[in-house]
């Protein structure tokens, strides 16, 4: 097993960057996954390691101003199913459930979100925002849980264009991503599972993005 891991390990570290020049700003959205105040400092799911990625977020979106963006907030009333799964959080009207402050500004002019399960790709404003978007062939997916609420989106982009033949490119940064650590759940290794399980699903895995 643990030479499986160090072979996916080798996967990623030989993975390249790319330039958002190349990529066109009509053509390209970016997605902010749940980089809300319960994933990071309030709350049972809250977790240090999210602070990895805010300098680098900023840093995306002061570069990206123009872009269209989306910001997807995890948000649940008290009786949400999803809390069979997980302990109660990020309630809608509490602090939990708020963005980060540090990313407030740029939803100015921008799409937010609010989603009641771990796939924002299944909410009716994401469909209707895909139909409303269809010259969007760049998807730089980031946000938290690499392993859950990221990835889940990332590979329903990538099979949804799949079964309708279309090609677009979904790409997540490996710096613009993280997960928590709690119990057997350990961040640096749910990171590179997911990483590598998105990365052989046609997802576009890069190291950053300059």
């Amino acid at each position: 097993m643990y030479e499986i891991l160090k072979e996916m390990e080798k996967v990623l570290i030989d993975l390249e960057s790319i330039n958002l020049k190349d990529l066109k700003e009509e053509n390209t959205a970016i997605i902010v996954v749940d980089m809300v105040r319960g994933f990071y400092d309030v709350g049972p799911l809250a977790s240090s390691r999210v602070k990895n990625i805010i300098s680098p977020l900023v840093k995306l979106n002061d570069k990206t101003t123009g872009y269209k963006k989306i910001f997807f907030i995890d948000c649940h009333e008290e009786d949400s199913s999803e809390f069979n799964a997980y302990p109660p959080h990020c309630i809608a009207n509490t602090v939990e459930s708020e963005l980060i402050e540090e990313l407030k500004v740029y939803t100015k002019n921008n799409k937010i979100i609010k989603k009641n399960s771990t796939n924002g790709f299944h909410t009716k404003e994401f469909q209707q925002w895909l139909k409303e978007n269809s010259s969007i062939n760049n998807f730089i997916v980031t946000g938290v849980c690499t392993d859950i609420c990221v990835e889940t989106l990332a590979i329903s982009l990538i099979t949804y264009f799949n079964e309708i033949n279309e090609e677009k490119n979904i790409i997540v940064p490996m710096n613009l991503v993280e997960t928590y650590d709690l119990g057997i759940h350990n961040g640096d290794l749910m990171n590179l599972i997911s990483l590598y399980k998105m990365k052989i699903n046609g997802i576009n895995i890069v190291k950053y993005i300059e």
